[in-house]
């Protein structure tokens, strides 16, 4: 008995440890110093142990209830990251800009759809949600010729592809107005970079940037089909935390190119897409500075919109700067790829 008591103080004391190492994520470059975003990344876990071990602890009445007590204390500065209670879509004055951001997965038609269906499905659920900039990761065409085809809603669009290229992959900026200006930001060492677009409404001029950043590179999927044929440990599993770390290292500096270039923008502009990592993060705090988050402003519910190990993953993003206020936040469960859509609306002041 006093075996199992040492053992259950041991592992309340161990999990209390990382939780309180994964609040140091937000504010250490991970490049410099890569431990605390690793539990940073399993933030909601870690949050939920802990409360079982408060729960088993005070249950039976063990002493040791002050450790995951002590360790869940500043998660109630965390819990408005992930979930917001009371919808408070607000009213407002002004030209109103309704915008999403969607990884399409490659249009790889989850729900056993053809691609080109998922195209169609996807173009008329924007339509459906009169949404009017569309920033899509993950795009993938095989003949940019066809577009038009498929999104016919969204006359004017932009992306960042190689001179005389049939085929594309990546970020893409959709909308019903014209583009005036465009661009895109390169991250060395990256397949992946950071678009934008300029556009003027109602004689109101803003930017759009949306961006990929550099994912963790593991399939768990795959890690767990390959253990169950060969009934052995994978080399990827093996490799998991090495792949994590350095995806950490570059997606910090993928993070400060784009911090560095925003500096620069004294327009309104709006900054959105897949961000491959929690707002308990160094990519989330980094990217969000001086920012609003449409989601902590006017969201309700779980803000997950990752479909699988929902709802602790919310990695799809809209934020703005102090030109806008949202006044409507939603993330659809679409079943056409494998993150759901997150639409906001927008006034610029």
């Amino acid at each position: 008995m006093r075996i199992l008591t040492s053992i259950f103080w041991f592992c309340a004391i161990v999990l209390g440890v990382t939780l309180v190492i994964s609040y140091l994520s937000v504010y250490v470059h991970p490049g410099r110093f890569w431990i605390p975003a690793f539990f940073g990344l399993y933030f909601v876990p870690l949050v939920v142990v802990n409360a079982l071990f408060l729960l088993g602890a005070l249950v039976k009445r063990s002493s040791i209830a002050w450790a995951p007590f002590l360790a869940l204390l500043p998660t109630l500065l965390f819990v408005e990251l992930f979930v917001r209670w009371g919808a408070r879509n607000e009213a407002g004055s002004g030209l109103s800009i309704k915008i999403a951001t969607y990884n399409v997965c490659n249009f790889q038609g989850y729900g056993k759809k053809p691609r080109e269906e998922a195209m169609k499905e996807i173009d008329r659920l924007l339509r459906q949600e009169d949404v009017e900039i569309v920033c899509m990761q993950e795009f993938y065409c095989i003949d940019t010729g066809k577009i038009a085809q498929f999104f016919p809603s969204y006359p004017y669009r932009y992306f960042s592809s190689k001179k005389g290229q049939k085929s594309y992959r990546g970020n893409l900026i959709f909308s019903r107005y014209p583009i005036e200006r465009s661009g895109a930001l390169t991250f060395e060492g990256s397949h992946r970079n950071c678009i934008y677009a300029d556009f003027t409404v109602q004689g109101r001029a803003f930017r759009v940037y949306t961006t990929h950043l550099e994912s963790n590179n593991i399939s768990l999927n795959a890690i767990a089909d390959r253990m169950r044929r060969y009934q052995e440990v994978p080399d990827e599993f093996l490799q998991v935390h090495r792949r994590i770390r350095e995806a950490f290292r570059i997606r910090a500096q993928q993070v400060e190119s784009i911090s560095e270039h925003l500096k620069t923008v004294a327009q309104p502009f709006i900054l959105c897409g897949d961000f491959n990592d929690t707002p308990v993060s160094y990519t989330y705090n980094r990217l969000q500075e001086g920012l609003t988050d449409s989601f902590r402003h006017v969201g309700n519910g779980f803000g997950a919109t990752f479909r699988y190990l929902w709802p602790s993953l919310r990695i799809d993003y809209v934020l703005y700067n102090q030109h806008f206020t949202a006044i409507t936040h939603t993330t659809v469960p679409a079943p056409y790829s494998d993150h759901y859509p997150v639409i906001t609306e927008l006034i610029i002041l």
